[in-house]
Order: C-alpha cells, then sequence, then structure tokens
C-alpha cells in the first residue's frame, strides 16, 4: 500500500501510460487564510529588523534621500566669547557672579525667578522650590531659559469689559 502510494507520488502518469491513457498530473492543496493574534492586535513582528507599519521612516532609513552632508557634525563644546568677557569683566571689579534658579508658585501663578543671592523660604508668601546655583551668568541664563521652556504657557489674563456706552 506504502508503495503504491510513492510510487504515484514519483511518477502520477505511470498507471495512466501502462492502460495507454492521456495523462494530465494535477495537485490540489487546499490552504486557507492564516489568521494571528498578534496581527490582529496590531502588534509588530517579534523580528527587529523589519519595519513596523505605519511608522515613519527613521533618520539613518532616509539618509540616501535627504540633501545635504551625509555625516553630522559634532558639537562637543560651545564657546560664546561674549559670555567670558562679561565674566572676566565682573570679576575684576569685584561684583557677583553666583546666580540661584527658583520654581515659584503664588498669587501671581507658576513662574522661574533667578536671584543673585539665596532666598529665605520662611520669609517668601507661597511655594518656593530651589532649582540651582549657577556660576556665570550665561550658565544661569541658559539654565533659566531651559526651566522656563518646561512651564506650560500662561494663561490669559480677564479683559475687563467696555464700559456701557453714554447716550
Amino acid at each position: 500500500m506504502v508503495n503504491r502510494i510513492e510510487d504515484a507520488r514519483e511518477d502520477p502518469c505511470r498507471a495512466a501510460a501502462a492502460e495507454k491513457r492521456p495523462c494530465f498530473p494535477a495537485e490540489t492543496r487546499v490552504k486557507g487564510e492564516e489568521y494571528s493574534v498578534r496581527k490582529s492586535l496590531g502588534l509588530p513582528d517579534l523580528q527587529k529588523d523589519k519595519p513596523t507599519p505605519g511608522t515613519p521612516p527613521t533618520l539613518t532609513e532616509m539618509g540616501p534621500y535627504r540633501p545635504g552632508l551625509t555625516a553630522t557634525p559634532l558639537n562637543l563644546v560651545t564657546f560664546d566669547p561674549g559670555c567670558v568677557a562679561k565674566g572676566i569683566l565682573k570679576s575684576l571689579k569685584g561684583k557677583n557672579d553666583t546666580y540661584y534658579l527658583y520654581l515659584v508658585r503664588d498669587v501671581h501663578g507658576e513662574r522661574v525667578e533667578m536671584y543673585d543671592r539665596r532666598l529665605n523660604p520662611e520669609r517668601f508668601q507661597g511655594d518656593l522650590a530651589f532649582l540651582g546655583k549657577f556660576e556665570g551668568e550665561c550658565a544661569a541664563i541658559a539654565a533659566y531659559r531651559h526651566e522656563t521652556a518646561k512651564l506650560p504657557p500662561p494663561s490669559p489674563r480677564p479683559t475687563m469689559p467696555p464700559p456701557p456706552s453714554a447716550r
């Protein structure tokens, strides 16, 4: 029985040729759609080299299509001669070049404040959070701008209604 099936698999037209009939070998396989729980949930494949559908291409994938330099320039050290000159001038004059950054919450709202001296939180009306001590005006201004960018934009103040018109 097994030999007969194996022979039919090797040469399906052997029996038809022995009986002198025409032979048209055909093979039928029934295969339905593959269903995957992972794909139905929209989860990406486990293979990391395949891009996930619906995501934009990465910067490295877009590299050949972008104009300009192919390598990214490195910016390891920044130097501002104006800030250095300002710091030297302040130290020669004997002025304070230390700044303190605070996050202030009071009746006027939440904001970042920079002072040239430490504040006493016991004498301050409101909530006061110390953010850091900075040597040099440029470092303090950079930290101030960084912290200010983190805050939500202030809500607009209500405006006074116009006075009633006199007739």
